[in-house]
């Protein structure tokens, strides 16, 4: 059953304003955040809200995913290559490393690091979850999603694995849950969100006016009152800190 929480118990922090749109984000271990504006470049701040990193990619393009959990080096995936590449932590970057590869995966909608330093990755075409050896350029596990998900249609939006666990969102029917080798195990009953992120033991997502947190665990679902009429594209938290994005501004509030 969901509870609602007052939002007088919301402490503004810092509001920060930007040039461009935000596309991407995501946090470290640390509480950094890292953002991704409309020319593709990626900015690393840290939890009060002060610019730390800039990286502007010689090859322009928008990130379709960042993942910043790992701490040590920040995963970016571009789709539009069907690249990936690493930052490290001064934002230095790796070189690209391409996915276009047909042994491997017809094109990939979505592609993250997984906790063993491989990569997840969706492929698109044949509709399946595939775990790619990065140093050896070989697929180590394979999952048809067509023979676990009785729906016909899906809108992926993000993925990102989590305390031995890989969760995928899904527009249209909710959040897929895997365990570490790619067996579907449920569906969380969070449909029609673009972007998830974690904090402790909860699933974070906004849903209109709603900060959605949901207990991996214990499933159960609490929702948040956001604390004015802004309308926001992502949110992450770190503790009792919550990041709020919207099209060109972030607002970082405490939540008691």
């Amino acid at each position: 059953m969901a509870s609602a929480v007052s939002a007088q118990q919301w402490k503004k922090f810092a509001s920060i304003e930007f040039e461009q749109n935000i596309e991407q984000v995501s946090i470290d271990r640390q509480g950094n955040i890292y953002l991704e504006v409309a020319s593709g470049a990626i900015e690393k701040y840290d939890r009060n809200g002060v610019f730390q990193r800039h990286f502007s990619p010689n090859k322009k393009s928008n990130p379709s995913l960042i993942e910043a959990w790992q701490g040590l080096r920040v995963f970016v995936f571009y789709k539009d290559f069907q690249e990936y590449l690493f930052l490290d932590r001064l934002m230095n970057s790796s070189e690209r490393y391409t996915l276009d590869n047909q042994k491997i995966s017809g094109y990939s909608s979505i592609a993250t690091l997984a906790a063993d330093n491989n990569l997840w990755v969706l492929d698109a075409q044949a509709l399946s979850l595939k775990k790619i050896d990065i140093s050896n350029q070989e697929i180590i596990i394979e999952t048809f999603l067509s023979l676990n998900l009785s729906p016909p249609q899906y809108d992926f939006t993000t993925m990102r694995e989590y305390q031995n666990l890989l969760f995928i969102g899904d527009r249209k029917n909710g959040v897929l849950v895997f365990d570490n080798i790619g067996n579907y195990i449920e569906t969380l009953p969070i449909a029609g969100v673009d972007y998830f992120s974690f904090n402790e033991t909860n699933l974070i997502a906004q849903k209109g006016n709603k900060l959605i947190l949901f207990d991996i665990y214990k499933r159960q679902k609490k929702e948040v009152s956001l604390p004015d009429s802004s309308t926001y594209s992502f949110v992450l938290m770190e503790n009792t800190r919550v990041f709020l994005f919207g099209t060109n501004k972030l607002d970082i509030y405490e939540l008691n």
